[in-house]
């Protein structure tokens, strides 16, 4: 009677306990598959709005170099000519002094646009002020475009003469030739059915910034982020049901492993040394070879036996990591992240903790140093990143570091510490990037 109701017991919690794994694979292939989609859309569209970045700093650049930061029709018509045709994504390039379109190119697909005040324009003014403050290029878009009705995105680079505003510079990519990339790479991977929304500042409905949408839009459960250089993206999809086949292959699969748990159990209890070893591992950052944020967690607690209760910290991650990977790939990203941490160990002493917590962002412990010499620390380690070159395939990158420190007295202050560190790191990007802060 008991094995009869032991084998009961058995066979429901393999049913539960298989149906839990079957929503968890099915939750993480779906999750996958929309990784994957985002990590292709990154790569494919901001390709195509690199272009148009590029033909934007050419034609700053030109204005901003020359006399009195001019630029003639002949010059600006020529050199327009050739971005165009150097880059086929590129559909048209407009010159904006004080905001207003003054040159266009092609002209007669553009002239509409002439007189075109974009920072009187409510339909524009949000977004061409945010270009402003922000100094740096925007992506805005879909807009409806005055010269001739079309959707396209608004490549707008600001142009500054000394510390003074002196307009934009604007290349358009038409919305048929991202659709396209969208579309096909979706596809692709088995979505029939999404919704993706851009940016738009001045956009006040969906339909304001709708990018492009197919199929049903009642159950949209997957969300993704796509990144276009400064300006996100939403992507909007629905999971797959998980299939019959992952239901019974997960019943029998874990029928086994009840089986076999006490075998596995009596296994690590009888082999210490190999319990230390999964130990290690767990704490260790498979990449880089640093000990992740559980092994830092543990190291804290080893410090409640250690009678050097004072010290410092801090938290630094990569300048514009997210760029590196945008344009170079993950593992170009993973590149850099090993020989960043690799540097970082070179310049450190080995009884301080280096930890590598999530993504590009790094936490240093110094126990029994005070904030003075933990900030001069942190400074050489600045400079040592700074000084060193990555290369990427035949690229050199020069890779930067902004740093937040901060001080603890006791253990028991040590997560306030942390939380300081990370405001000052805050303030140490806010500030320019490449530099070290504490409060």
């Amino acid at each position: 009677m008991l094995k009869k109701t032991t084998v009961c017991f058995l066979f429901l919690s393999s049913l539960f306990m298989a149906e839990l794994c079957v929503v968890k694979i099915n939750g993480a292939d779906n999750e996958k598959r929309i990784n994957d989609v985002i990590y292709e859309l990154n790569k494919s569209i901001g390709l195509v709005f690199n272009d148009a970045v590029v033909s934007s700093e050419v034609l700053k650049e030109i204005v901003r170099t020359s006399k009195n930061s001019t630029i003639s029709l002949i010059e600006f018509n020529r050199v327009s000519e050739i971005l165009l045709a150097d880059y086929s994504d590129l559909d048209s390039i407009l010159l904006l002094p004080n905001g207003v379109v003054s040159y266009v190119y092609p002209y007669d697909e553009n002239k509409n646009a002439i007189g075109h005040d974009v920072l009187n324009d409510e339909n524009r003014k949000l977004g061409s002020l945010e270009s402003i403050l922000k100094k740096d290029t925007t992506i805005i878009g879909p807009v409806k475009l005055v010269q001739n009705g079309k959707k396209a995105f608004i490549i707008r680079k600001t142009i500054l003469s000394g510390n003074d505003f002196w307009g934009f510079t604007s290349s358009v990519v038409y919305l048929g030739s991202i659709i396209n990339i969208i579309d096909s790479i979706l596809l692709k991977h088995g979505f029939v059915d999404y919704l993706i929304v851009g940016y738009n500042p001045d956009g006040q409905s969906l339909n304001d910034k709708l990018i492009s949408s197919k199929g049903d839009f009642s159950n949209k459960s997957l969300k993704g982020m796509i990144y276009v250089f400064n300006t996100n993206w939403d992507l909007y999809t629905s999971q797959n049901s998980p299939k019959l086949s992952l239901r019974i292959f997960m019943v029998f699969s874990v029928s086994i492993i009840f089986l076999m748990a006490i075998l596995i159990f009596k296994y690590f209890k009888n082999n210490k040394k190999e319990n230390e070893l999964l130990k290690n591992e767990t704490h260790t950052d498979f990449l880089t070879g640093l000990v992740n944020r559980r092994g830092f967690e543990y190291k804290l607690k080893s410090l409640n036996n250690n009678e050097l209760f004072y010290g410092s910290i801090a938290i630094f991650d990569i300048d514009f990591f997210k760029t590196v990977n945008d344009k170079y790939g993950h593992d170009a990203g993973d590149e850099v992240l090993v020989k960043f941490a690799n540097i970082c160990m070179m310049n450190l002493p080995t009884e301080y903790t280096l930890s590598r917590s999530g993504g590009d962002e790094f936490i240093l412990l110094m126990p029994g140093l005070d904030i003075i010499r933990a900030k001069e620390v942190c400074e050489c380690l600045r400079l040592a990143i700074y000084k060193e070159r990555f290369t990427i395939s035949t690229t050199e990158l020069e890779i930067t570091t902004s740093i937040g420190v901060s001080s603890y007295s006791n253990i028991v202050n040590i997560r306030n510490a942390l939380n300081i560190a990370d405001k000052a790191l805050y303030i140490a990007k806010e500030d320019g990037r490449n530099r070290v802060f504490n409060f």
